[in-house]
């Protein structure tokens, strides 16, 4: 029941006139709550409508007749919009109110408009967001679940924050798990192994990463970002096959030690004048002084 039904026809239409000055919505216009369902809108349509139809007596003058007149058609306006569903689910999104899934009737049309919406906010990095706008899809589908709704869907709950890291893993995989299982859409399908993939990657299952990338490829050959991913894939087991421990170098043994030593105590050189402590010493070799061209003739210096 409305608020406003107890008013008389006069008092009514000066209460509707003052709500829509001040930029009521829609359900204080009609005088119910938020998130009132079609059923109820309807009724207190009817029961507002009869008290304040601009041809009743009460308003036979023309000043009368004109507010209850422009009354009449803001109350008509509010229950055209809160009882049509893809209007109603527009104008509860433009006041920022979360649509009640459970009230509203399949309406696929609306339901790829909020997909829509759900992708640009998607590219915004607005997950949260995103997930509102595609649960409300996902309602407006009804029982033709749209598979690529609901993978998205799932990808949006996985990157929402908002959320504790348990329930964003849980949630996430058990609609990627669904589409998959169902076999329905293949690109969906697809799309749901590479997310999968993606999942079990940060999530530490690396053996089952390869798996849905094959997967995905096998539907998808050209899935770009799976392609991407399975080559990441492989060039990272490859190097870590490959690489080789890492630590001191070994010092050389055998022949290659003792060839070493020989170079290092100077064996196979002769002349040298230093010899480092514990080497082997080499002998200086004395050099001979050569005389002047005086001593030569004289005799002197031998």
């Amino acid at each position: 029941m409305s608020s406003l039904s107890q008013l008389k026809p006069q008092e009514l239409v000066a209460k509707v006139a003052e709500l829509v000055d001040n930029n009521a919505d829609h359900f204080a216009v009609l005088g119910v709550p938020r998130g009132t369902d079609v059923a109820e809108i309807k009724k207190v349509f009817v029961q507002l409508a009869r008290s304040m139809h601009p041809d009743l007596p009460a308003f036979a003058t023309p000043e009368a007749k004109a507010q209850a007149t422009r009354a009449f058609q803001a109350v008509t306006r509010a229950q055209m919009v809160l009882t049509d569903p893809s209007r109603r689910a527009e104008y509860l999104n433009e006041l920022g109110v979360a649509a009640d899934p459970e009230s509203m009737e399949p309406n696929p049309d609306l339901a790829r408009i909020h997909m829509h919406r759900a992708r640009q906010l998607i590219a915004r990095r607005d997950w949260a967001g995103a997930e509102e706008s595609l649960r409300v899809a996902s309602q407006l589908f009804g029982e033709d679940v749209d598979d690529a709704c609901q993978v998205e869907l799932g990808w949006a709950i996985f990157n929402n924050g908002a959320h504790s890291e348990a329930v964003r893993a849980e949630q996430s995989r058990d609609v990627w798990t669904a589409v998959i299982e169902a076999r329905g859409d293949p690109a969906s399908v697809a799309q749901a192994h590479y997310y999968m993939a993606i999942w079990c990657k940060l999530n530490g299952e690396v053996p089952k990463v390869k798996k849905h990338l094959d997967n995905c490829l096998s539907i998808d050959a050209r899935h770009v970002e799976a392609q991407r991913e399975l080559r990441l894939f492989e060039r990272r087991r490859s190097s870590s096959s490959t690489k080789r421990p890492t630590g001191k170098a070994r010092r050389p043994t055998g022949e290659h030690r003792r060839s070493g030593e020989r170079r290092a105590t100077g064996e196979h050189k002769v002349g040298r004048d230093t010899n480092p402590p514990g080497r082997t010493e080499v002998k200086k070799v004395p050099l001979k002084r050569r005389q002047s061209l005086l001593e030569r003739l004289f005799g002197k210096g031998k």
